[in-house]
C-alpha cells in the first residue's frame, strides 16, 4: 500500500520534457513510481483530473529567513507552491551573532515581526532554533558577509588580521554547519566597503569544502560590467560555483545602452571557459531594496547612532541632497513617485505610499521626509525597505526566457495573521511565483510551461547541487504541487496585496500534505537541506 497516488494529473516533471498524463506515487517521502498506474493503491489518492502536477518550486534567491522566526507557515509562498527556498542572500542572516552585532540583528528581528529573544550565537545554533519551531518549507542556506562582518566588529573598508581570522572562523563554522556557500551584498553597508582581496580571502575557505558564492554585485548601472568582472574573477580564484543575484538592471538609471547584454555575454563566455555560473531574476517591474542603499559610506561608517545623528544634521541633509547619487539612482534624479515605503514602525499608515504623497502628508520636501524616516529607525536603519519601479516589460521578458537565468523572486514569506502587513504588503510576497506562470506562461507565452517549471525547479536544484529535489522522477523527494493553470491568479496585486494564490489546490514536502484544498494545513514537514 502507497502512502500517496496522484492520479490522472498533467504531469510536468522538472525536466523541461514534454508534459504527459500520468500518476505519481510516494512512499516514505519520497517518489517511487511515475507513469499509468492503474492497479496501485494508496493511504490517500489525489485526484488530479488533468490538473498540472509538478515539482515543488526552488527559490534560488529568496529572504525567507528575514521572516522565518515569526512566520514558520510560510503561507504565502507554501500556497503558491515553493517547497524549497535559497536563503541567506544579499549578505544577510541572523548568524552569527556577537556582541559587536547583537544590537543589530536584534532591530531586525524586531522589524520583521519576532519579539522573542536571540537563542544563538553560531551558525549551527540558528538553525538548530529553526529545526525546532519547525517549518514548511525546506531551506537551503548561504551565510551572509555582511552579517559577518558585524560580527566581528569590522568597520570600515580594511578589516586588520585578527578580524580576518575572525571572519574566516565564521564562515568555516557555518561551512561544517551545512551552508551552501557565502553570499555578499555589495551594494549595502558594511560589504560594500569590503575590498576584492577581502571577499576572495573568505571564499577560499567555501572552495575548500567545494561551496558556492552568490552576490548582490557592486553596481548594476553606470558601472555593471566592473561588478560583472569582479564577480567572476572571485570564483575563479576560490574555486567556487556562482550565482550572479537578480541579474537585471534598473530602468533609466545611467546603465549604457546594452550594457545588460554585455555582463550576460561575459557570463556565457566565463561558462564557456569552465566556470560554473548562472543568474536568477525577479517576476514584476517593481521590486523591493533597501532605504539606506542610497546613503553614501561616511553616513554608516562609525554605526548605526551616529548615522542617525548625521541624518538629523540640515548641514548634513545638504549635501547628502547631491551625495545619494547611488544604488536606486532615480531618486537622486527627482523621480519620487518611482519610490514606496515599504513600511516605517515610527511612521504608521505610510506603507505603500510614494515619496511624493509623503511629502504631502508630512508638509516636508522628499529628501526630509527620506532622512527623518531613516533617522526615526535607530538601530534598524538598515533593515527599512522600499518599493521601487524598477523594470521594464521588455527587460523582464528577455531575462526570463534567458537559458542561463533561473526565475526566482528576491522576496520573503508571510501570512496574513503574523503582524507583518506593512512589511509584506507587496504582491512579491504573496504573487511572485505563481505570476511567472499566469503573466508569462498563459498571457504572454513568453516560455512554455515546461521550460517556465524547469527554470523554477531543477535548474536552480541541480546548480545548487541539491541532488534529490527538483524533478518528479524515482529517489526524487516527494516535494510536489497540483496547481489548476486555468484557475491560477495570482490573488495579490499592487492596489490590494494581501491576498494568497489562488488554484494551487495540493502542496506535499517531503511526502507531507502542507496544503490540501488550497488550504494549509498547518503540517511543518521542511528540512535543513544541507550542501552536498
Amino acid at each position: 500500500m502507497l502512502e500517496l497516488l496522484i492520479r490522472d494529473g498533467l504531469v510536468v516533471d522538472g525536466s523541461g520534457a514534454a508534459p504527459f498524463r500520468g500518476d505519481v506515487a510516494v512512499e516514505s517521502g519520497r517518489v517511487v513510481e511515475v507513469g499509468t498506474l492503474e492497479r496501485a493503491l494508496a493511504d490517500r489518492v489525489v485526484e488530479a483530473d488533468g490538473r498540472v502536477v509538478c515539482p515543488g518550486f526552488v527559490d534560488p534567491h529568496s529572504h525567507s529567513d528575514f521572516t522565518l522566526p515569526s512566520v514558520p507557515s510560510a503561507e504565502s509562498t507554501i500556497r503558491q507552491g515553493v517547497t524549497t527556498e535559497v536563503v541567506g542572500n544579499c549578505g544577510w542572516t541572523y548568524a552569527p551573532v556577537s556582541g559587536h552585532s547583537r544590537g543589530v540583528m536584534e532591530a531586525r528581528l524586531r522589524t520583521f515581526a519576532y519579539e522573542g529573544p536571540i537563542e544563538w550565537s553560531s551558525f549551527a545554533e540558528h538553525l538548530a532554533f529553526l529545526s525546532d519551531r519547525g517549518h514548511s518549507q525546506n531551506l537551503a542556506w548561504f551565510v551572509g558577509h555582511n552579517t559577518i562582518r558585524y560580527a566581528a566588529g569590522v568597520s570600515g573598508p580594511r578589516a586588520n588580521e585578527s578580524e580576518l581570522e575572525t571572519m574566516e572562523s565564521y564562515v568555516a563554522e557555518a561551512m561544517d554547519a551545512g551552508a551552501l556557500g557565502l553570499s555578499t551584498g555589495l551594494e549595502f553597508n558594511p560589504g560594500r566597503a569590503a575590498p576584492t582581496e577581502e571577499i576572495i580571502r573568505l571564499n577560499r575557505i567555501v572552495g575548500g569544502y567545494g561551496g558556492h558564492y552568490t552576490s548582490h554585485i557592486r553596481n548594476r548601472d553606470t558601472n555593471l560590467q566592473d561588478s560583472i568582472d569582479e564577480f567572476l574573477y572571485i570564483i575563479g580564484e576560490c574555486g567556487t560555483s556562482g550565482e550572479i543575484s537578480h541579474l537585471n538592471v534598473r530602468n533609466r538609471t545611467g546603465a549604457a545602452p546594452g550594457a545588460w547584454q554585455r555582463a550576460v555575454d561575459t557570463m556565457s563566455a566565463a561558462r564557456e571557459r569552465g566556470l560554473d555560473v548562472l543568474a536568477d531574476t525577479t517576476p514584476f517591474r517593481d521590486g523591493l531594496g533597501q532605504m539606506a542603499g542610497v546613503l553614501p559610506p561616511f553616513i554608516l561608517a562609525e554605526g548605526w547612532q551616529e548615522a542617525c545623528t548625521r541624518l538629523r544634521d540640515p548641514t548634513v541633509r545638504e549635501r547628502l541632497a547631491h551625495e545619494c547619487d547611488r544604488y536606486w539612482r532615480f531618486i537622486h534624479r527627482g523621480e519620487w513617485d518611482r519610490v514606496r515605503l515599504q513600511a516605517s514602525p515610527q511612521y504608521p499608515g505610510l506603507e505603500g505610499k510614494d515619496f511624493r504623497q509623503i511629502s504631502a502628508l508630512l508638509g516636508k520636501s522628499e529628501w526630509e521626509c527620506y532622512f527623518d524616516i531613516l533617522a526615526a529607525a535607530g538601530p534598524a536603519i538598515e533593515s527599512i525597505l522600499l518599493i521601487g519601479e524598477l523594470f521594464t516589460d521588455e527587460h523582464l521578458a528577455e531575462m526570463i526566457s534567458h537559458p542561463l537565468f533561473s526565475l526566482g523572486v528576491d522576496g520573503y514569506a508571510s501570512a496574513l495573521d503574523a503582524g507583518l502587513d506593512g512589511v509584506s504588503a507587496h504582491p512579491v510576497c504573496f504573487a511572485g511565483h505563481v505570476h511567472y506562470l499566469t503573466r508569462h506562461v498563459r498571457e504572454l507565452g513568453t516560455l512554455p510551461l515546461e521550460e517556465t517549471i524547469r527554470k523554477m525547479t531543477s535548474m536552480p536544484a541541480e546548480h545548487f547541487r541539491l541532488r534529490d529535489r527538483g524533478r518528479i522522477a524515482p529517489g526524487f523527494a516527494a516535494d510536489l504541487v497540483v496547481f489548476d493553470l486555468d484557475r491560477l491568479a495570482d490573488g495579490s496585486t499592487v492596489a490590494d496585496p494581501l491576498r494568497y494564490a489562488r488554484g494551487v489546490d495540493e502542496v506535499f514536502v517531503n511526502g507531507t500534505a502542507v496544503v490540501a484544498a488550497g488550504e494549509h494545513t498547518g503540517a511543518r514537514p521542511g528540512r535543513h537541506l544541507p550542501r552536498t
